[in-house]
């Protein structure tokens, strides 16, 4: 997977350490106990700018931990399950591999997730409530479907990716 030098990016996650607070907040106010492999997996997201599988996870934390402290599949399953819950991470599709949230307000704020096939950058971009008002209203009125929760994600090829393309 590529690393893409992104200054925007660093500047939404505002980046690894606001991450890491958010979860170290979530995670306490869940009554979630902080275990190492817990924050190893935090560690890895945080500093990660492109989706990563739970496979890519499971090596970049067991790296992180002592031996007393090992991780297993299973474990990284269940708290990218947990993450996932609590809205500290994100699905990206195809692969469904995570990726860190980088709205700090992920359900107060209504966002879309760009993933660009190129270089699998993966990226939140906010989008105005009354962007998709008519959506949302279409899907109440019409569908009789009350939403509760949202991941949108589109899929194309980014600003950067573009740029090479015409060079």
């Amino acid at each position: 997977m590529a690393v893409i030098d992104d200054p925007e990016w660093e500047k939404e996650m505002g980046k690894s350490e606001s991450f890491k607070d958010l979860c170290v907040k979530t995670l306490k106010e869940s009554g979630a106990r902080l275990t190492k492999p817990r924050m190893a997996l935090i560690e890895c997201l945080a500093h990660s700018k492109v989706p990563l599988s739970p496979k890519v996870i499971l090596q970049k934390t067991a790296e992180q931990l002592d031996e007393q402290e090992s991780i297993d599949a299973v474990t990284v399953y269940r708290i990218l399950d947990r993450f996932s819950e609590l809205g500290l991470v994100h699905q990206v599709a195809p692969n469904g591999d995570y990726i860190a949230c980088t709205h700090l307000a992920c359900e107060a704020s209504t966002h879309i997730m760009t993933h660009c096939t190129s270089c699998d950058a993966a990226r939140e971009i906010h989008v105005p409530e009354e962007v998709l008002a008519p959506m949302l209203w279409y899907l109440k009125s019409q569908n009789q479907f009350e939403p509760k929760k949202h991941l949108f994600q589109l899929d194309g090829i980014c600003a950067r990716c573009q740029a090479k393309a015409k060079t």
